[in-house]
């Protein structure tokens, strides 16, 4: 018999900008637009009883989590994934470079390991690159753009471009510093000498490569299977760490000169003393305010967190509302009406800057980038590789960090 409207739940916790329940907002709007009947349980609910009843309802077909924090729930100190059905679907979206979540959260390290053996299971990463070093059967999930109503009247700033996130507020796992010369003889699981850090360091400068781990690979001239091991994972995040600052730094001080505002944190101590910035902070402070604001300005300059193929959400959201944006090389955006492409050198951060402010098109709605197209293409994914009788045993299809 056919099921009408199947239930999904959406596991999210309290982020203190509000990302994470923003996310958990659209995916259940997106699954109900694909015929599900969603719901939101928030593991930060002072009163997370009263979801019990949908937590342990074996009619819901679909569980999916933002990000790895939620996996830490358990009913009668069961891992939930471990507590339901064997037909129930649970995804894991690994909303952040994967080696991090890996190294400060043990339940996400607990549900790797059963994702090898139990076929329900499965892992979502919004970055390419990652999803294929977690493995065979990791999926690809980049986000989706966050919509806010068109504003009102004529742009408050349409002269002026606006950079969104901060400086020094890294996801780090571990000490790291500004320079990448003292973050790696703090963290050398390798033994390297000084001649070889500083090779390293001169090699991650200089990179053309955005994601994070396929650049350190390349400066460690080492593949980036051997070099990504469960002994290093927390030397790599540090360096990742300080590849982030340095990276937002130098596309800040590239921009000098400009008229840029930030809305951010701690800025000031980089670039502080450049007078054609400003320094904002959005009201609300919350990151669904980017949506609202980005729409005032002649463009947005983003910087991905180190990612390759697959954006961070404010790169799709600003073209959703018609806004250009300058954002480092990304698969996901470099052919995308309205964005500018650039590498981490000053002339081509001012050059794509420069294409924002004399930009006169107009950045058409691209339905790739919605929620409810990307989740239908990532359930219709899980449904053919469980549908599949050819697939390989799932004992060799585990991820690269052994567990």
């Amino acid at each position: 018999m056919i099921t009408l409207y199947p239930k999904a739940v959406v596991l999210t916790n309290s982020h203190p900008f509000g990302g994470t329940e923003m996310m958990a907002r659209s995916l259940a709007a997106a699954l109900l637009a694909n015929g599900y009947e969603a719901h939101v349980v928030n593991i930060s609910d002072a009163h997370l009883n009263r979801h019990l009843p949908i937590l342990q309802d074996p009619e819901v077909e679909l569980m999916i989590t933002t990000g790895t924090l939620p996996l830490a729930l358990a009913i009668d100190q069961i891992p939930l994934w471990r507590a339901v059905p064997a037909d129930t679907d649970f995804i894991t979206y690994i909303i952040d470079a994967w080696p991090y979540d890996y190294v400060r959260v043990p339940s996400c390290r607990d549900f790797l390991g059963d994702w090898a053996q139990m076929p329900n299971l499965h892992v979502a990463s919004l970055e390419r690159n990652d999803s294929l070093l977690i493995g065979d059967r990791a999926h690809y999930f980049p986000t989706g753009a966050y919509a806010a109503p068109r504003r009102r009247g004529p742009k408050a700033h349409p002269d002026r471009l606006m950079i969104w996130g901060s400086a020094n507020k890294e996801l780090a796992v571990t000490r790291f510093h500004d320079g990448f010369e003292q973050t790696i003889s703090d963290n050398n699981p390798w033994g390297l000498d000084a001649r070889r850090i500083a090779t390293i360091s001169e090699s991650l400068r200089h990179t053309t490569i955005v994601h994070g781990l396929s650049a350190m690979a390349h400066a460690f001239n080492e593949p980036i299977q051997s070099l990504v091991r469960p002994d290093a994972v927390v030397a790599l995040c540090a360096i990742d760490s300080c590849l982030k600052r340095y990276r937002r730094v130098k596309v800040a001080r590239a921009l000098r000169g400009m008229p840029v505002d930030f809305y951010g944190e701690n800025w000031e101590q980089h670039v502080g003393d450049t007078p054609s910035f400003r320094f904002c902070k959005p009201d609300p402070d919350h990151n669904h305010a980017f949506s609202h604001v980005c729409q005032h300005y002649a463009g947005l300059v983003n910087f991905d967190p180190n990612f390759g193929h697959g954006t961070n959400e404010r790169a799709v959201s600003a073209l959703a509302m018609g806004i250009p944006i300058a954002n480092n090389f990304n698969v996901r955006t470099d052919n995308a009406v309205g964005c500018f492409p650039y590498h981490f050198s000053d002339e081509s951060i001012r050059f794509a800057a420069q294409q924002l402010l004399a930009f006169e098109g107009t950045v058409a709605m691209d339905a790739r980038h919605t929620w409810e197209y990307l989740i239908r293409q990532l359930l219709g994914e899980i449904a053919r590789s469980r549908s599949s009788a050819a697939r390989p045993a799932l004992a060799n299809q585990a991820s690269v960090l052994r567990i």
